[in-house]
């Protein structure tokens, strides 16, 4: 992850691929595969800007029959360490923990 500042010197986090993120909600429709609080590492970013997340040997263990979740919304993401605790970044404060709308993502190029 590399960071981006804002006009008032807030960090803005910039997602990549490898990039360790914690799901913030559900993926939607009447029967998540992943709910909110699991964590992944980023597998790959769509044109879109949405992420496929590997969740198998992370939150859940390896060899599981849902390893992957696709096309999720980076805005329902936020960074994590690799035990899955929402990363602290300079100047954000508790309240404001799942505040994602300041996200950007970046697509590596191959």
């Amino acid at each position: 992850m590399k960071l981006d500042f804002r006009p008032d010197g807030r960090p803005i986090p910039i997602l990549e691929v490898g990039d360790l993120v914690r799901l913030t909600r559900a993926e939607a429709g009447p029967a998540p595969a992943a709910q909110a609080g699991e964590w992944g590492k980023i597998r790959s970013i769509t044109e879109r800007g949405s992420l496929d997340i590997t969740l198998a040997g992370y939150s859940r263990p390896r060899g599981v029959a849902l390893a992957l979740v696709s096309d999720f919304p980076a805005t329902n993401v936020i960074p994590c360490d690799h035990r899955g605790v929402a990363l602290e970044l300079p100047n954000w404060s508790n309240s404001n923990k799942n505040e994602t709308s300041g996200f950007s993502i970046r697509k590596m190029r191959s």
